[in-house]
Formats: C-alpha cells, structure tokens, sequence
C-alpha cells in the first residue's frame, strides 16, 4: 500500500528536476502542475457532490475528500473554531516529515502554499479557502475554510475514498504530462528518472502498483 511520503516523494523528484533544467521558471512551472494535480482533485469531489445534489460550499468540501491518511499517527491537528469559519491548524504532516528527511523545504513550502487553495478552486473558484502559513515557514500548517461552519453537512460516503496508490498515481500522471507538454523529451526524461528513484526507493512491487495507477483517466470519478 502507498502512502502520503511516497506521494511527496514524487513531488520532490520532479520539483528538483525542474529547478535543474530550468532555474528561471522553476517556480513557475513546478506551481502550474501542482495547481493542475489540486485543481482535477476538486473538480471530481465536487462532480461527485453535483451529482447527489449538494451546492459546492466549503461545508460540502469537507464532506467530500478523496482521502483519509494511511494512519492517525502519521498527522496532528487541532480544530480552533467551528462556526462560522472552520479554523484548524496542523502540527504534524507526512509531507513535512517527507519534505524534512529530504532536505527539500523550498519544495515544501513552493507545493503546501498553494496545494488546499487549488484543491478549493477545482471545487468552486468562488469559495474562500484561506492558507494562513504553513508548518514550513512556521512551525503549523493554518487552515481557514470561510463560511464552513454549518452544521447539516452531507454525510461522508466512503465510496468516494481512494487509497494512497491512487494519490500517487494521479500526482505522477499529472506532473508527468505537464513536464512532457512543457519540454518534450527532456520532460519525457524526467518522469523516468523519478519513477526509477521511487522503483529504487521502495522497490519493485511499489513501483509496480505506482505505474498502473498512473495509467487511469483521472478526470472521471467513477475511477
């Protein structure tokens, strides 16, 4: 089974290549695929929430995640206020401690900054889902979902849940396609680099289950 540091694993691969071969729009670059990866995540949670009949508030959006960590140890977080916002900060991350034991907080902080905001405007681009810091920068991630707060929410469905494999699957589908679309085959070369580093890193049968996911249609939620 894969999991959330597997995840930022592969978003470090790419974010170090892109750096490499193009220092001058690295930023610019690596925020355009990590915007296109949240952005296709939202937009599928809220299909999902269309097609049972909920608007697309932030209430709904809590509702509707396509995830629950691997493990309850792995995250800290403290809810700070449940009405009329949901304020909640996060003390422990496995992307953080991903990020940390890779010594690549510039990519941490380029990616985290960013990442719940296009998540958000896949979802509606209309809604105000605010990113007050992160653990990176100081020290706890800051989350405010405005106008959130209501208390009928829809009901969570767990059929609208996928595992870690799938996450990771779709990050590297993503940025993948990105990076080809943007530098041909040098884009081409670095998805192979990072696919052997994970092969390499977590080994074969991980690898495996990695690329087999990459190959679904991310843009249906029925995968």
């Amino acid at each position: 089974m894969l999991n959330e540091k597997q995840h930022a694993f592969i978003v470090e691969g790419f974010y170090r290549r892109i750096k490499a071969h193009d220092p001058r729009l690295c930023k610019e670059v690596f925020l355009f695929c990590t915007r296109k990866y949240a952005e296709e995540r939202g937009s599928r949670m809220a299909q999902r929430a269309l097609r049972d009949g909920f608007s697309l508030d932030l209430g709904t959006y809590r509702s509707y995640g396509e995830w629950d960590y691997t493990s309850p140890e792995v995250v800290e977080n403290k809810v700070l206020e449940t009405s009329p916002n949901y304020r909640y900060i996060v003390t422990k991350c496995p992307w953080n401690t991903q990020f940390s034991e890779m010594n690549a907080m510039e990519c941490a902080e380029e990616y985290c900054m960013d990442l719940d905001r296009s998540l958000s405007r896949g979802f509606n681009p209309d809604l105000n889902f605010e990113v007050g810091c992160t653990m990176h920068s100081c020290g706890h991630c800051d989350f405010i979902l405005h106008g959130a707060g209501r208390a009928d929410l829809p009901p969570v469905n767990e059929a609208n849940k996928r595992p870690f494999a799938f996450h990771c699957g779709h990050v590297l589908a993503v940025f993948a396609r990105c990076v080809r679309n943007i530098y041909g085959d040098q884009g081409e070369k670095m998805t192979l680099e990072v696919e052997h580093d994970f092969g390499e890193k977590y080994g074969k049968e991980a690898l495996g289950e990695l690329l087999e996911y990459k190959k679904l249609v991310f843009l249906s939620i029925d995968v």
